[in-house]
């Protein structure tokens, strides 16, 4: 288990920049509650905390706090997620166990860390899952054996799951929900009885809500969000988009559902793991002697079961979008393939163990192709860090990404490159996740950055000189193109360069 979990993180430590499209927003995030009383990094003069208006809180806090014994944001966010890979296997070990099940089966867990969220930079997602498998694992002990001690823990990881991804938590609460339901505790007063199931499901729904006790908590801290979160009121902040559900036909659903797993770099090598995966799955599953269920085991396969239709149908079924909240039903993919292990029962001897040391094999090749790719992105990058740091620290930078792709990974690679700046030096680097309404961050009025339309920061001749130019200090390019003397035009203040390398230029403001 170790080997599978060390191979599984093993990429992330081969080069200085991953190509996740949002990390380095990540760790500009992480790095200004880190130095908010750093006068350098000026963190109090642009912005205000509104850690009460979101839920979208719990990985940057760690990262804040993780910053601190490992020197920088960077470092810090490279070792949570780290911890967050090796949690993956060990998560649905858990799981397995409260079930009953095959522990080796948790092997599956490595490959599915290399997934589209995380390419995306959905740490947030990414970091619920293993809390996700772990409250459920909490859940199927407190609904069979009650205990008070599993009970609060079952009231901390639910406030756990909810402070780090809404989307996590819609998913978990009701999965927990329905484990209560579906599994009666040892000493049951339903035990031993031959009525169907649905009237015995029917005759425990008076008791349920004692049951779910332990979820006041995190239902008062859902109806805060719902009563003040700027996600819910956008216009709260001045913030105005079109909030209409966006959904995606089963048909596009079903093509989507590669890239919405493992099909995250350019190439099929990826696409050959999750081809590998699903053959594992069937060999696991072949017709053979195995041992007889009990019915309290065939009751908690019945459980996974209806967990893994409820994340079907929030994939198909969940809207696509909501305003500039994007990509929301393709995270179920990801719940789906975590579950679905749990069906599998590994035959005893060599028919069973063969298969699972296979899946050993395919989370080292899983590992090495992102090594590959990743040392690949790393010299695309290229001379990055030399061109940044001939900024000054605690300025206004704006990025103007015209090239933002890898030839390696298959997300926007750079989009978000310019955030890297706020993570080292402080100041304003826009585009920032700090402009959404989940941040856990405000820009303060007097000092903020002069507004723009929502998406603005895809097109990076979106940049009016006259208007926004007195206000930034420097202009980060990435690509060939260069728009600025097209730019300066049109009046405005002058920019000349200051260092250009490669694909990277760094202009300054003339006084």
């Amino acid at each position: 288990m170790w080997f599978c979990a060390l191979a599984t993180v093993a990429p992330l430590w081969t080069a200085p920049h991953l190509p996740f499209t949002d990390l380095p927003q990540h760790v500009a995030m992480i790095s200004t509650l880190r130095h908010w009383w750093d006068p350098v990094f000026r963190v109090r003069e642009h912005f205000t905390l509104a850690l009460g208006q979101t839920q979208y809180l719990l990985y940057y806090l760690l990262g804040a706090v993780m910053a601190f014994p490992f020197g920088t944001a960077e470092r810090a966010n490279l070792v949570l997620l780290s911890l967050i890979g090796i949690s993956f296997p060990f998560s649905l070990r858990s799981l397995l166990r409260a079930l009953g099940a095959d522990e080796r089966l948790a092997m599956f867990g490595g490959p599915l860390f290399w997934s589209q969220a995380l390419l995306i930079g959905f740490f947030n997602y990414v970091a619920a899952m293993p809390l996700v498998l772990w409250g459920l694992a909490l859940a199927v002990r407190e609904a069979e054996v009650p205990k008070r001690a599993q009970q609060a823990g079952l009231a901390v990881l639910a406030l756990a799951i909810f402070y780090m991804h809404l989307s996590a938590f819609v998913f978990w609460a009701p999965a927990a929900a329905i484990a209560f339901w579906m599994l009666p505790p040892a000493e049951g007063t339903d035990e031993g009885t031959c009525a169907p199931l649905w009237k015995t499901l029917l005759a425990r729904l008076p008791k349920l809500p004692m049951r779910l006790l332990w979820a006041i908590p995190v239902t008062l801290a859902a109806l805060l969000f719902v009563l003040k979160s700027p996600v819910v009121h956008p216009q709260s902040i001045g913030w105005h988009q079109d909030m209409a559900p966006q959904y995606e036909d089963v048909g596009s659903a079903l093509r989507n559902l590669l890239d919405a797993l493992l099909d995250i770099w350019r190439g099929v090598e990826d696409e050959w793991i999750l081809v590998c995966l699903i053959t594992v799955a069937g060999l696991l599953s072949w017709p053979q002697k195995r041992d007889e269920e009990k019915p309290s085991q065939s009751l908690r396969r019945a459980l996974v079961a209806v967990w893994l239709v409820f994340a079907a149908a929030l994939y198909f079924f969940f809207p696509k979008g909501i305003g500039w909240l994007w990509q929301l039903n393709e995270r179920y993919a990801l719940v789906f393939a975590l579950l679905f292990p749990l069906l599998l029962r590994p035959a005893r001897g060599l028919k069973g163990a063969v298969p699972l040391l296979a899946l050993a094999a395919v989370t080292v090749a899983d590992a090495n192709i992102a090594i590959k790719n990743i040392r690949v992105f790393e010299e695309e990058v290229g001379p990055f860090d030399r061109v940044l740091e001939q900024a000054e620290p605690g300025k206004h930078l704006l990025s103007m990404i015209v090239d933002q792709n890898s030839r390696v990974a298959k997300f926007s690679a750079f989009l978000h490159f310019g955030s890297y700046y706020r993570a080292r030096k402080g100041g304003i680097a826009s585009f920032s996740f700090a402009e959404l309404p989940q941040s856990p961050l405000r820009y303060k009025p007097q000092t903020a950055p002069p507004a723009k339309p929502p998406g603005w920061e895809w097109h990076a001749f979106a940049f009016d000189n006259v208007r926004e130019g007195p206000y930034y200090d420097y202009i980060l390019l990435h690509g060939n193109v260069d728009p600025l003397p097209r730019v300066m035009q049109n009046g405005g203040p002058k920019w000349r360069l200051k260092t250009r390398e490669g694909s990277w230029s760094l202009y300054e403001r003339e006084p």
